[in-house]
């Protein structure tokens, strides 16, 4: 007897034939409401490769984007005025279907995921208010800044407090966030950010990417700032320091660090670069002096050129009058090594090659020097 085809037979053999596949496919429906962007780019790029998506030209305040995606993944668009004197940033996710969003005010609708993230995150009350608040704060820094000190003074501790608060606040919407999507995009983007404001410790973090999904795990932002934190880590107060290889400026040749470190001395490790005012404020305050006045007694500045242009430093090292030996990262290595992400960094290391202090600056480094030159 012949048998006919059922509808949902033959459904699931079109869903093995490749009907029912899951295209990804999505519309990105682009706003900027705000004058002068008529005539610009607006680029959209992928945050978990950093290559560039596509890019558009804004027309009558609006913009489109489209594509298609494997899996849910994070977007974000940029765009700058015509004059260059705005300049707006979004992160969208990436996922099928048709979103809205406006890179002004940062509304964003349309797609389950890209709905969450607006309405507990950019949407929320709190957040908006203390943002709010840290901008016309610093709005009236600069407006007050003629008036003196003590008015500059009394501002920057209503900024302080209020960016506490805002840091606090997104803080724990990123938790709830990373709570409720952690099997997600979203939940990875939220645990990035967390994790690269410091919010957890390396050994949280470690725990949390040993058991996390692989969406979360394999997100490359957040794999990066795990490497960081892991090499912190490895180079934190109490730790061995870590050999770095590299070019001795006073001879041009190649050389490593352990050769710079002195046997018997303490040894102040500067992190810096010529273009970074800070750093050079450091140089000329502070190591310079504490070099003349205390390398006699077991002193030793090795300064590590880093994110620099060789004939900047050596005229930076001629005009700040730099004596103490420099160690050029002519790798590129030794901020990954000691997961620097800013500079000036200063550690202090004692007579037995053990990291005794990290991130000092100021009057603290010759404190620390006095200290352990004692030792």
């Amino acid at each position: 007897m012949k048998k006919n085809i059922s509808i949902l037979t033959l459904a699931l053999l079109l869903c093995l034939l490749g009907g029912c596949k899951h295209n990804g496919a999505y519309t990105i429906n682009g706003a900027v409401s705000m004058p002068g962007f008529d005539g610009s780019m607006v680029y959209l790029t992928d945050v978990n490769t950093s290559e560039p998506i596509d890019s558009v030209v804004v027309a009558d305040g609006k913009f489109t984007f489209q594509g298609s995606v494997e899996q849910p993944t994070i977007g974000v668009i940029r765009a700058t005025s015509v004059n260059e004197d705005v300049s707006c940033t979004s992160y969208i996710v990436l996922e099928e279907g048709t979103i809205y969003i406006d890179i002004v005010t940062d509304s964003l609708s349309g797609t389950p995921l890209n709905d969450y993230y607006y309405s507990h995150y950019t949407a929320d009350t709190e957040i908006s208010s203390l943002r709010k608040q840290v901008s016309d704060l610093i709005n009236q820094y600069y407006v007050v800044m003629e008036l003196g000190p003590q008015a500059t003074e009394e501002l920057m501790m209503e900024y302080a407090k209020a960016d506490s608060l805002l840091n606090n606040r997104t803080n724990i919407v990123l938790s709830n966030m990373y709570q409720e999507n952690n099997e997600n995009i979203l939940g990875a983007f939220a645990l990035a950010n967390l994790a690269d404001a410091g919010v957890i410790t390396f050994d949280s973090l470690d725990n949390i990417m040993a058991h996390a999904n692989p969406i979360v795990a394999q997100f490359s932002p957040l794999a990066t700032i795990y490497k960081r934190l892991e090499n912190v880590a490895k180079t934190s107060e109490g730790k061995p320091f870590v050999d770095l290889n590299g070019i001795d400026f006073a001879t041009g040749k190649a050389t490593k660090l352990s050769k710079m470190i002195q046997p018997g001395q303490i040894t102040l490790i500067d992190f810096w670069a010529s273009w970074c005012s800070p750093c050079r404020g450091e140089i000329k305050e502070n190591l310079i002096r504490l070099y003349d006045k205390y390398a006699s007694q077991g002193l030793n500045i090795i300064g590590i050129d880093v994110w620099d242009k060789p004939e900047d430093h050596k005229a930076a090292v001629e005009g700040l009058g730099i004596k103490y030996p420099q160690l050029i990262d002519d790798e590129g290595t030794a901020t990954d090594t000691y997961g620097v992400d800013g500079v000036p960094t200063i550690l202090l290391i004692d007579k037995n090659g053990t990291i005794v202090k990290r991130g000092i600056r100021g009057d603290e480094i010759e404190k620390a020097v006095i200290e352990y030159l004692a030792k």
